[in-house]
């Protein structure tokens, strides 16, 4: 398989998944489809020989993070636009709140929550994907829930 089927073919399978993840971090959609391009730019030009579809996703993920993170350091991103994506793709306003919610954690908490609840990756994808161990996943998935139960409890008592 040339490189260029290689590409389009990781772009089908990958590219939604990608695109939400760095949405999640970044808050803007226009960033987050730099991120998404930014890694399948490096897929062309430096992806390793893969040995299965898990490990080009693992790899794929990596590098958005990073590129995510990168990004969201240069422009300094401090404020959040509201989630105007998420309208697009049909998402209720209760997931926006809980959208919004997860934006204020720190990168390294809501990207192990954005894997593990909205993507439905399990703690041992999260940690080959992330390089981690798979405590310090779960210790982040319990930090990162300690952190979004206070902002969450604030919605349900308004109600």
């Amino acid at each position: 398989m040339n490189r260029n089927t290689q590409l389009e073919t990781a772009y089908h399978r990958h590219a939604d998944l990608l695109y939400r993840l760095a949405l999640a971090e970044l808050q803007r959609p226009q960033d987050a489809e730099d991120a998404v391009a930014d890694a399948f730019e490096r897929y062309l030009t430096s992806a390793p020989p893969f040995q299965n579809e898990e490990g080009e996703r693992a790899w794929l993920i990596r590098v958005t993070v990073n590129r995510s993170r990168d990004l969201y350091r240069r422009r300094r991103i401090r404020t959040h636009e509201p989630l105007e994506a998420a309208e697009t793709i049909g998402v209720t306003d209760e997931a926006k709140e809980v959208l919004h919610a997860l934006s204020e954690l720190p990168h390294k908490y809501r990207t192990v929550i954005t894997l593990h609840y909205l993507e439905g990756f399990s703690v041992a994808e999260i940690g080959a994907a992330l390089n981690l161990s798979e405590s310090a996943v779960k210790m982040r998935l319990s930090r990162g829930r300690e952190q979004l139960k206070p902002k969450l409890k604030g919605e349900d008592e308004r109600v």
